[in-house]
């Protein structure tokens, strides 16, 4: 009866995070580096072909309306509070309409509300502030060039 909980408390100790909520903290995620974000961008990266743009119904909405999509690839971006971090950054941002992180996909999808403009260098600096660096922006239809993955509401 006490092996196991011993065994259970000497496993919360050697592992404290397991089956924490990320959510409920506020880093300033802009203030993590990642040992990949050392350039702004990747030039040296082979060229990919596009991935797929993924669309959640806001995006779509935003779209229908007239919004530009921009699917950004990004170097490094692997969980949910990194993807959190990126969409509040890009969120908070008049000119987005609609932000999405594929994790899988390695993108950050955004769609530009109608006659905004976000120029590439200030995506560059957004993603560089946020810890990562990227490899290539496509706008416009050129986002859809690897296809278009609906995602469905959370």
């Amino acid at each position: 009866m006490l092996k196991p909980l011993v065994f259970s408390v000497l496993l919360a100790l050697a592992f404290p995070a397991a089956g924490q909520d990320h959510s409920a903290h506020d880093m300033d995620h802009e203030a993590h580096e990642h040992a990949e974000a050392a350039s702004e961008t990747d030039t040296d990266a082979p060229t990919a072909a596009p991935v797929a743009f993924a669309v959640t119904p806001d995006m779509a909405a935003a779209l229908d309306a007239g919004g530009e999509p921009v699917a950004v690839d990004v170097l490094g971006v692997v969980c949910d509070f990194c993807a959190k971090a990126m969409n509040r950054t890009f969120g908070r941002r008049a000119e987005v309409a609609a932000t999405y992180v594929d994790l899988d996909l390695k993108t950050l999808n955004l769609v530009l509300a109608p006659g905004a403009t976000l120029p590439d260098g200030e995506i560059t600096e957004l993603v560089r502030k946020s810890g990562y660096r990227l490899s290539a922006i496509r706008r416009g239809d050129a986002a859809f060039e690897g296809g278009r993955i609906e995602i469905a509401a959370s």
